[in-house]
């Protein structure tokens, strides 16, 4: 109203009102604050929010000599920045604008592939010309009459915890394995739409937060694959754009869908080939296969340490 009082007090200044300038003003002003009330009560009443039929992900094959990268690479929450540079219109959870941005990081003979996933704009001019090597843009639509009683293949790496009661206090989330990670899957796949046919639960690497800081985030991650019938297509794409379980702002909770004969899971490396053992007869001597020798403890270089330990920074 301090804006609307001004402009319209330069507006008078130029205009004969007969003395009448205050009373004017009032009218201009209570006549404002009725439009301002009518149009807010409109779009309320049309603010009825669908969820969008469709997503798009964004597959970048990171480029590991890229200072960003690298930087990326040794800390997930400076990887959670550096995503959500790439959707910064992305709302965050409860707020029905744009759904929930989603990510995950893969690994592929040695090469990080990172995958973004969010139903909004993407600005890829975020990023530093040689922060990705290769860049893939891909749709996940779906239809609510073709896909009930389907079946698909389904991959989540999540983290699977549970509730500790303390007394007086707020409950305390432990991170669970085996039996109770699969568990955990089959409630939130029913909640999610999904009738589990078959599931392989893995636990990886945990996911590290704020590796410098005196507490880190800590964050038990396991990925479940397999089997399902879908029941329920609404709330399968509810799970689709938000997500599943916890951590999802440090790279989890993404669901990949595929078709049954697919598959969904990424790449791994090739298996080394198998050589067969040559039969040494009774009369020749043994003879010493030559071959790489492992270098010493002592010899190891201190970046070659360095880089170990970054490769345990993220579940592959």
């Amino acid at each position: 109203m301090a804006v609307v009082g001004e402009l319209a007090l330069r507006a008078l200044a130029h205009r004969p009102t007969g003395g009448l300038q205050e009373q004017v003003l009032d009218a201009i002003c209570a006549r404002l604050h009725e439009l301002w009330h009518q149009a807010k009560a409109e779009g309320s009443a049309q603010q009825t929010w669908q969820r969008p039929h469709s997503a798009q992900q964004i597959v970048l094959r990171l480029n590991r000599r890229n200072l960003q990268v690298q930087r990326d690479l040794g800390d997930v929450l400076h990887l959670h920045h550096t995503v959500r540079s790439l959707c910064p219109d992305t709302a965050g959870p409860g707020s029905p604008a744009t759904g929930r941005l989603l990510y995950r990081l893969d690994t592929d003979r040695g090469d990080a592939i990172l995958r973004v996933q969010t139903t909004g704009p993407l600005l890829l001019n975020a990023l530093t010309n040689d922060y990705a090597r290769a860049v893939a843009v891909e749709q996940v639509a779906w239809s609510e009459a073709g896909f009930e009683g389907q079946l698909v293949r389904f991959l989540l790496d999540a983290n699977a915890t549970r509730a500790i009661p303390r007394a007086g206090r707020r409950s305390k989330r432990v991170g669970i394995r085996a039996a109770e990670a699969t568990a955990w899957w089959e409630r939130h796949a029913s909640r999610s739409g999904l009738a589990t046919v078959e599931v392989h639960s893995l636990p990886l690497k945990p996911v590290i937060a704020r590796r410098e800081a005196r507490n880190p985030t800590f964050l038990q991650a396991t990925r479940f694959e397999g089997l399902a019938v879908i029941i329920d297509p609404t709330a399968l794409q509810r799970a689709v754009v938000s997500g599943m379980g916890r951590g999802r702002a440090y790279g989890l909770g993404l669901l990949r869908l595929g078709q049954a004969g697919s598959d969904v899971s990424p790449p791994r490396h090739a298996p080394r080939a198998l050589h067969h053992k040559r039969t040494r007869s009774s009369g020749e001597p043994r003879r010493r296969q030559p071959g790489p020798t492992a270098p010493h403890p002592r010899r190891l270089s201190r970046s070659a340490l360095n880089s170990a330990v970054d490769d345990r920074s993220f579940p592959s």
